[in-house]
């Protein structure tokens, strides 16, 4: 597995996920909050990209054309 190099990346604020906001994605109560309709960002500069959640998957797990998810949201 290569390292990935984060030096140059430059992301804002509202890209990266707060410590808050990863309990809506990561849960912890044992229920299965993720089916659904998401929209994930693969880099930086978008596009968003839509992905329906049946299995209790994660949305960064599911989104298998992204090398790198910036940030899902609940659509």
């Amino acid at each position: 597995m290569k390292k990935l190099n984060l030096e140059k990346l430059k992301l804002a604020a509202e890209d990266v996920l707060q410590r808050s906001q990863m309990g809506n994605i990561y849960g912890g109560s044992g229920n299965c909050n993720n089916n659904g309709w998401w929209k994930c960002m693969c880099s930086p500069d978008g596009p968003w990209q839509s992905i329906y959640i049946t299995d209790c998957s994660y949305p960064e797990d599911a989104m298998v054309e992204c090398a790198w998810v910036i940030r899902c949201e609940r659509i």
